[in-house]
Order: structure tokens, then C-alpha cells, then sequence
């Protein structure tokens, strides 16, 4: 059985247990947050995801989806077609580059360090702020500004949900009839906007029906979430 070494919460572990899904590869989660255990089963870059398959390790997750191809390559993660295959790799990394840049974003927003105090973008202030009276049910709130700065980061995030929405128009999945790396990268950001820390992520996918009916044939597909405790990271 394969080995997904990975974090509680990290999106490219997602992708690459939607890729282990689609080809239908059993295999066993290792969940630490532990940084030595990190350390220890990722020594050459320091990050996971890392799939182990015999005595073979292979670090970073569109690596590991291209050695998944090679070594188990039916059903395959790119289409036979050339050109539609590089449109799913073209999407697989704006996916990538899309969440990590918000993700990155919102956990500064949500988490500040010292010198992370930047106040919300003074065009949009009175915006946010209304948002987060309505989403309290009151006209009286004083928002914090992390609150101001997270709900920042959605509002823009949301615009790429709508990109999201007319990429996909009328297929089943990205570029093609059959799932592909395409959307083991969207999917894996979508179940973590909808299922993780971010305040309202799965109001944002609901309202935009395109989207909520894909992540249900998605979830049909791949319907166990990577590190399964992603609801105490809420509590």
C-alpha cells in the first residue's frame, strides 16, 4: 500500500490523494504537524506532501502525480490528447499559483505576525464591514481588523470561484469528460475553502451552483478528505 505523508491541513496533500483516488490506489494517510517528522520524511525539500511506494519517496505534488502516471497509468491523469493535456496542466498550476497565493494571504490575515498589521483596503472598507454586520444578523458590529483583512482575501478569492465557474462552463470536469490533474488541483483547493477555517468558504461554493454541483462529482469520486481532522481545526 502507498504512504501519504502529509499535514493535517495542506491542499497539495488533497490533490494527490484526488489523483490516488481517480486511479483508485489504496493507500495510508501519515498525518503529523510535528516540523522534525516533516523534516525527517521530506529531507530534500522540507515539505510535504510525500508519497512513499516501496523504497521509492517521492516529494512535491505535481511530481508525485506525474510518477503516479508513469507507474500506474490506467486510468490515465492527462488525456491522451497533447494539446488538451497541456490545458490541464496549464489549469493544474493556476490552481496551484491561485491558492496558495490566497491561502497565504488569508492565513496572514487570520494569523498576524508582527509587521502583518496592513489595514484592509481603504476602497473596499465600508464594504467589508457591512458584510460582516450582515453575516452577525446586526447593524452595530464594529469589526475587527483581522476580520476586515480575512474578509478581504475571500472577496477577492470569490472572484476566482466565478473564473472557476466559467473555465468549467458546461463539462463534468476541467477539459475534458473524465477527471484529470486539472481537477485534482481545483478540487483539492475547493474541499479545502468548503471544508476548513475559512470564515463563510462553503456559503461561497454553494451560491454558485456550477461549483457546488461539480464538488459533488468530485466528492463521488474522491469522498475521503486528507487528514480526516480537518473539523478540530475549527473547534
Amino acid at each position: 500500500m502507498l504512504r501519504l505523508y502529509t499535514q493535517r491541513l495542506n491542499p497539495f496533500s488533497q490533490k494527490v490523494a484526488i489523483g490516488l483516488d481517480i486511479k483508485k490506489l489504496p493507500f495510508e494517510q501519515v498525518v503529523s504537524d510535528n516540523p522534525e517528522d516533516v523534516k525527517r520524511w521530506s529531507p530534500v525539500t522540507g515539505r510535504l506532501p510525500v508519497v512513499e511506494d516501496g523504497d521509492e519517496r517521492i516529494a512535491d505534488s505535481a511530481a508525485i502525480l506525474r510518477y503516479l502516471d508513469e507507474r500506474y497509468p490506467e486510468p490515465p491523469l492527462r488525456s491522451r490528447d497533447s494539446k488538451v493535456a497541456a490545458a490541464q496542466d496549464q489549469m493544474m498550476e493556476w490552481a496551484d499559483a491561485s491558492f496558495l497565493f490566497y491561502w497565504d494571504r488569508w492565513r496572514t490575515a487570520r494569523y498576524p505576525r508582527p509587521g502583518d498589521d496592513q489595514p484592509a483596503n481603504p476602497s473596499l472598507l465600508r464594504t467589508l464591514q457591512r458584510r460582516i454586520e450582515r453575516s452577525f444578523g446586526r447593524e452595530d458590529v464594529d469589526p475587527t481588523p483581522i476580520e476586515l483583512r480575512e474578509l478581504e482575501v475571500l472577496e477577492e478569492l470569490a472572484n476566482r470561484m466565478d473564473d472557476l465557474v466559467g473555465m468549467l462552463g458546461q463539462r463534468a470536469f476541467f477539459h475534458a469528460d473524465e477527471p484529470s490533474v486539472a481537477d485534482t488541483a481545483v478540487f483539492g483547493m475547493l474541499r479545502i475553502v468548503r471544508d476548513g477555517p475559512m470564515m463563510r468558504g462553503a456559503e461561497m461554493i454553494a451560491r454558485r451552483p456550477v461549483l457546488a454541483r461539480y464538488v459533488d462529482r468530485m466528492e463521488a469520486i474522491s469522498p475521503r478528505p486528507v487528514a480526516a481532522a480537518i473539523e478540530s481545526l475549527i473547534d
